[in-house]
């Protein structure tokens, strides 16, 4: 490829070539890069060049019959080339390389390959010692190792706000041309409050006497050191509101910036100043671009693996000397597994397993237990019951087995794994922005504590409870498992029987899914309102609001409506803040429509940092959180406590879920995220366990195909999970620290009566592991959550805002990984 490859190039064959499939993929700058980490930004480019020339379509044929006697036509697009049989064979293996397509890269790879295979024939040298050097000259393109990706973001810039303000006097007529001892003595002293380019709030210790016209004069001087700017600034400003604070009787002046009133170099000067002082306070927003992507990255993994997971955790508190379960999240991964545990009236009787004795002594534990139970679903005398066996006790106590046969073998029971973690739940519950709150006032609403209610409802569980249905891995080595639920003529013993400690009532049910698609929270929210203008025509139709939202509003209007879908309105809005109500005017929404009430739907008509009612809304909502109604469930009768449990979930979830993704040219699984509790203990390399072992399996193809096939199996068939089961033991590692594995399916192995053979001679070797994978499609993510800061990070990286975006809607497949390596040896060995 020397010949075809520029000169100055000609050193980067290799990660050329491997990358000539990838030219028209998205990521291929991505991938230059991280082929070439020591290269500059000028050779990158270049690269990237070379890499789409070779990739063009070519229309020269191949013909090899001035080197090779034995050549025949291999007809490809119209185009006939003459091609022997190793050359015929290496055309079609770069044919499905490059997607069916017959590029310049192709054209001169086979050509050359040809000429040294011709070369080294006349030097004796064996075809097998030729497909060996061949296979070491060419690298071909791996895709990347997955990647850890945490459900929690860490990574946040955390520095308290500067008040870096500059001596300030007000004046009520123009003040040019006077010296500064003379404006020092004749302006009022003010203290700068807030100020944007637009707007000002200034503090003065009393009213300001003489205002004509709402017009008064700032002086600025004296800056502080931090802010690199030294010019005295003389501005003008139109008063639009003032106010005497009730707290230090001192009076505020809401002031809009005038530029008529202003000279034009102190304009020009004033925005250097902002721009100055701006730059002082927050620091060079370059910094802020990894953190917020790593953020909105979290928040992106969390809600597709949230809303997915096959687990049910419990939070637990201790009173009385006996655990509770005070809140159970319920997810649509785990919607048949809740099923098991409810009644026909979808009352929830999970609750009941705290009854047993071994829960009891398991949550009075402050490290991580797992444990592993039979739980039998039966009625008596038409009432739903639970039982339990501890699956040790039926392993090695003779009677225990017993009761099973009698009682569960032939009725609905269920085969759980049951994880138990101490928990931090007030810390857990609150996930911030990356940012700190200066930095922009969206960074404010993000960052405001839990609601107090949320919190209120958690603060007393220091124990999660996390149950995992695992009742497939004994259909696969025993037999499948009845759905008839029995009838039982008597009770079992009452060590096997779970009774509820706590009215079943008692428990907080939170979905993880938000029961609306709407982008942000709406309340329930009485502020007086008024249309003024219609049409371009001044009106006015007084109303109230129904609910509302930053950015929306629901009104009743008092007179009867008929705006068309798409209508631009002007409205006043009064927001009741708590020192005094607010009315804001001329603010453009435009009309949605009609609800089935006749109450009318609005949207904000600008963008929000520029729309005064939004921001107002913005403000009221922060100050007074812990008390509003939220519209619809949002996942919990309480307002914040979803957010809450899905953080504590985040910090603390057992399995590991892994994300599959798809592009244009290639599906790969690009992430896998991790806790403090997920571990896989048994997957492990010469006594060495390491998330790297972990990744390294997840970045295996055969594993890698496996989960992409079933994938493809659940869109067509349209099936909401499938588990499988692997018998896997990491078996070399080589000089890149990439593991091998050997790796089969229980299943399979299972069915051709192998199973325990190849379990006892895999354990010749080492300590293989047994893993559950599931897999479900993903739903397409809601950017709610990370809203604010997907918006804040495009103003600041709009490529590389976009690129995740992409990557987070690209997602085809969740997967969990959870280790059951403990019961399922035990199950294996104790097979018939």
């Amino acid at each position: 490829m020397s010949s075809v490859i520029s000169s100055h190039l000609q050193k980067f064959e290799k990660q050329i070539l491997s990358l000539v499939p990838y030219a028209s993929n998205d990521r291929l700058e991505y991938l230059v890069k991280k082929l070439l980490p020591d290269e500059n930004s000028g050779q990158h480019l270049a690269v990237k060049n070379e890499i789409k020339k070779l990739a063009q379509q070519a229309n020269k044929p191949i013909d090899l019959r001035l080197i090779f006697a034995d050549c025949q036509i291999v007809t490809h697009n119209k185009i006939n080339h003459y091609l022997d049989i190793a050359g015929k064979k290496l055309f079609n293996e770069k044919l499905v390389e490059y997607q069916n397509l017959y590029t310049t890269a192709l054209y001169y790879e086979v050509y050359e390959d040809a000429q040294k295979r011709a070369a080294n024939k006349d030097k004796g040298v064996s075809k097998y010692n030729l497909e060996n050097e061949n296979e070491s000259e060419f690298s071909e393109f791996k895709i990347d190792k997955t990647e850890p990706k945490p459900l929690v973001n860490k990574n946040r810039i955390i520095n308290e706000l500067k008040k870096l303000n500059s001596a300030c006097k007000v004046f009520i007529n123009p003040i040019m041309g006077m010296t500064s001892q003379g404006k020092k003595e004749v302006g009022f002293t003010a203290n700068i409050e807030k100020m944007n380019n637009q707007k000002v709030i200034i503090q003065t210790s009393h009213e300001i006497p003489g205002i004509i016209a709402n017009k008064v004069y700032l002086w600025l001087y004296d800056h502080h050191t931090e802010i690199d700017f030294t010019e005295e600034l003389e501005l003008g400003f139109v008063i639009i509101d003032s106010q005497k604070s009730s707290v230090n009787n001192k009076f505020e002046y809401l002031l809009k910036f005038s530029s008529p009133l202003t000279d034009q170099q102190m304009r020009v000067l004033f925005a250097h100043y902002l721009r100055q002082k701006k730059l002082a306070i927050i620091g060079p927003t370059e910094r802020f671009i990894t953190p917020l992507f790593d953020s909105v990255t979290s928040k992106g993994y969390e809600q597709l693996y949230l809303n997915k997971t096959h687990d049910i955790p419990l939070l637990c508190y201790k009173k009385n000397d006996a655990w509770h379960v005070k809140v159970a999240m319920k997810t649509s991964g785990n919607d048949a597994f809740w099923r098991f545990f409810s009644g026909a009236d979808e009352s929830f009787h999970l609750p009941v397993l705290l009854g047993n004795e071994g829960i009891q002594k398991a949550l009075d534990e402050k490290n991580t237990v797992d444990k592993y139970a039979f739980i039998l679903k039966s009625k008596y005398k038409d009432t739903f019951i639970y039982s339990l066996i501890w699956y040790d006790d039926f392993v090695n106590n003779r009677s225990v087995k017993t009761v099973f046969n009698n009682y569960f073998k032939n009725s609905l029971f269920r085969v759980v794994k049951i994880s138990s973690s101490f928990i931090n739940s007030v810390e857990d519950a609150y996930v911030p922005s990356a940012l700190p709150c200066h930095v922009h006032p969206k960074m404010a609403v993000l960052n405001r504590a839990i609601p107090k209610a949320a919190i209120d409802m958690i603060s007393n569980c220091d124990h999660m409870i996390t149950l995992s249905d695992i009742t497939s891995l004994y259909e696969i080595i025993h037999k499948p498992v009845s759905e008839e639920i029995t009838e039982l003529e008597n009770l079992l013993p009452k060590r096997f029987q779970l009774s509820a400690v706590d009215s079943l009532d008692e428990t907080e049910i939170v979905t993880a899914e938000n029961d609306d698609s709407r982008g942000e929270d709406r309340f329930v929210l009485s502020f007086k309102m008024a249309i003024t203008r219609s049409n371009n025509v001044v009106t006015h139709i007084p109303g109230i609001t129904k609910n509302i939202s930053i950015q929306g509003l629901l009104v009743n209007l008092v007179k009867e409506t008929k705006f068309k879908a798409g209508e631009e309105i002007e409205i006043e809005l009064t927001v009741p803040f708590l020192e005094q109500d607010r009315t804001i005017q001329k603010q453009k929404y435009i009309v949605l429509g009609y609800d089935s009430h006749g109450a009318v739907r609005l949207l904000m008509n600008t963008i929000e940092s520029k729309h005064l009612a939004c921001r107002a809304i913005r403000k009221y909502i922060y100050q007074h959180i812990d008390t509003l109604e939220a519209c619809g469930k949002r996942g919990s009768r309480i307002y914040g406590l979803q957010k809450a449990m899905r953080n504590v979930y985040a910090h603390n979830h057992f399995s590991i879920p892994f994300y599959l993704k798809a592009t244009k040219h290639q599906q790969y699984i690009n992430a896998a995220s991790f806790s403090g509790n997920s571990t896989l203990k048994h997957l492990v390399y010469k006594n060495e366990n390491s998330e790297e072992i972990i990744l390294n399996l997840l970045s295996n193809q055969k594993f890698r195909d496996s989960c992409l096939s079933i994938i493809a199996v659940l869109a067509y068939k349209k099936l909401p999970a499938r588990a499988f089961y692997i018998l896997v033991l990491p078996k070399d590692k080589n000089d890149k620290e990439e593991y091998s594995f050997w790796y089969r399916d229980l299943s399979v192995l299972k069915k051709s009566g192998q199973l325990k053979e190849y379990t006892q001679k895999l354990s010749n070797h080492g300590k293989p592991a047994i893993l559950k994978v599931e897999l479900k499609k993903s739903d397409k993510v809601q950017n709610m959550y990370y809203r604010d800061e997907i918006s804040y990070l495009k103003s600041l990286d709009k490529d590389l805002a976009d690129e995740l975006e992409t990557q987070l809607e690209s997602t085809i497949g969740i997967g969990e990984v959870t280790d059951l390596t403990d019961i399922a040896i035990k199950m294996i060995a104790n097979a018939t």
